[in-house]
């Protein structure tokens, strides 16, 4: 938790809290079993409806919906991945132009993640989902139907609006349920499912590709995207939650959703005037203010840069589902569609290694890290570990790249997808772990701006990557590509070095921004 000292004082920064109690004196609440020494952040209620107090069985089942979710429309958007060949040709368009599809793709998905996020925290997260769903079939059964470019560009649009929602606010909804000290492997549950729906869905699709034409990837797409619309209604619980807090930044219990403001009694009947006053959480009352709070957060070192690193990361991801039907259809592997669809076998398998690196394992080593430094947490304490991706991302891009340029047995190029695979989602989750933990009392509005800058950042390399690959040649290009992902890991270096001062620097704007929230710093 955070001290009241130490903002009183003005050392207050954003991030740095008590997160190993091993002397046991701490205020707040702890973790039960055999964790006791955990300072539970954020504090939760006494209310058994607080989603931060359901049960163990609610939270699996929430999280378990949660990576259904994430799984198949991450995973559902890809499908039509194995089949550009036949798009391209019945579409009478050119691998660059379905680009020029995919590029809108990336950006309208930035522009829907910044339309939702603010309605999800205006009338809740259950509503946003399941009117995204509907949105992404409507788009399918466009894609289904459709016969020429115009109509491909439509679809792409269509489609990112509806699922602008899973870029973020999984995440938030993930938040609304755990405590800081599970996050880094819940959120890795989440980015495991992203990077596996988009590989293992394509396994998939090369089969119906193949058998059945690609207009029935699209068909598929909206019968699973229309399910899952009605499954999560019946049950999907709603975790938004306004709290409430006393003078001490101590969530109290409440009724439910809703309650009211309460005040202490200071009639003259000499009541007790010590009794601790209650704030109920505001939101904001209008549309404007709601929509450009995250970009208040444009001036917070962190948050930037970790918008440019996860965007850097995610081009790795874009590079693969745009090139793997090009690359593997062509001679030397002229491999059918259900032969590229497995190559993404590789990266799922990759995924699952990143996820857990980054998930499990980082939550291990910060909190060793906060042990040996007195029991503090500092988020920078996570980063160390993006040195490692960068050695495995920038082999992975040359395996694949040279592999491809030069032939080398399938094995190299398909290898290389796992190490890239594995890069992009171990990037993922620390780059967006570590906003979490920095700016915790406004997660939502840091992760509106983490999604565009990833995706205007996809949206510029998937609009580049075909004219790049044909004037430099597959294995130059994914060189270029290689020494990209080192100067991007290199500056991780400085962020583990200022990442507290930076931090620091922004502790007044983001106490502003709790005081307008109604959250006091104690919570934060």
């Amino acid at each position: 938790m955070v001290n009241q000292k130490e903002i009183d004082e003005g050392i207050f920064v954003p991030g740095t809290v008590l997160l190993v109690d091993d002397a046991g004196q701490e205020v707040g609440k702890h973790a039960d079993g055999t964790h006791t020494e955990i300072v539970l952040i954020p504090p939760p209620s006494d209310d058994p409806n607080d989603p931060l107090n359901w049960s163990m069985e609610r939270k699996r089942l929430h999280l378990t919906l949660m990576c259904v979710y994430t799984f198949l429309l991450n995973g559902l958007i890809n499908f039509y991945s194995v089949a550009y060949v036949g798009l391209a040709a019945d579409l009478n368009t050119t691998f660059n132009g379905l680009n020029v599809g995919s590029a809108l793709l990336f950006l309208f998905t930035g522009v829907g993640a910044a339309f939702w996020q603010p309605v999800a925290m205006k009338f809740g997260r259950r509503l946003v989902y399941i009117i995204g769903l509907l949105i992404t079939m409507i788009g399918s059964i466009v894609g289904a139907v459709q016969k020429d470019f115009a109509v491909w560009c439509v679809f792409n649009v269509l489609w990112s609006l509806g699922c602008g929602p899973k870029e973020g606010l999984p995440q938030i909804s993930l938040q609304d349920t755990y405590f800081a000290h599970e996050m880094g492997a819940k959120v890795g549950y989440w980015a495991l499912c992203y990077s596996a729906g988009a590989f293992v869905t394509p396994l998939v699709a090369g089969y119906v590709y193949v058998r059945l034409g690609w207009r029935w990837c699209f068909w598929i797409t909206a019968i699973g995207l229309g399910s899952l619309a009605i499954v999560l209604f019946f049950t999907l619980e709603e975790t938004f939650y306004p709290r409430s807090y006393n003078a001490d930044g101590v969530s109290p219990s409440l009724s439910g959703a809703g309650a009211m403001t309460e005040k202490a009694d200071t009639d003259t009947a000499g009541t007790d005037t010590t009794a601790p006053v209650v704030v109920e959480t505001p939101l904001p009352a209008n549309w404007r203010a709601l929509f450009f709070r995250p970009w208040i957060l444009a001036s917070f070192p962190a948050v930037l840069w970790a918008g440019f690193f996860e965007g850097v990361s995610v081009c790795w991801w874009a590079a693969i589902f745009t090139t793997q039907s090009e690359f593997f259809s062509a001679p030397p592997y002229n491999w059918s569609g259900e032969g590229v669809g497995l190559t993404n076998a590789a990266a799922l398998i990759g995924s699952i290694i990143g996820t857990l690196f980054a998930g499990n394992i980082s939550d291990w080593w910060v909190l060793g890290a906060a042990r040996r430094n007195k029991g503090i947490r500092e988020p920078e304490q996570r980063l160390s570990l993006l040195l490692v991706t960068g050695v495995v991302t920038a082999g992975g891009l040359v395996m694949y790249g040279s592999g491809v340029q030069y032939g080398v047995q399938w094995v190299c190029p398909v290898f290389g997808i796992g190490l890239m695979a594995f890069g992009f989602t171990a990037c993922s989750i620390i780059a967006e772990t570590y906003v979490l933990d920095s700016y915790r009392a406004v997660a939502a509005e840091s992760l509106v701006l983490l999604n565009i800058f990833r995706n205007l950042i996809g949206m510029i390399f998937v609009f580049s990557i075909q004219p790049w690959l044909d004037h430099s040649g597959f294995s130059n290009a994914f060189l270029q590509m290689m020494a990209v992902a080192i100067i991007t890991h290199i500056t991780v270096i400085p962020m583990m070095i200022y990442g507290k001062g930076l931090r620091k620097g922004t502790a007044a704007a983001y106490l502003v921004m709790l005081e307008q929230s109604g959250i006091p710093a104690t919570f934060a």
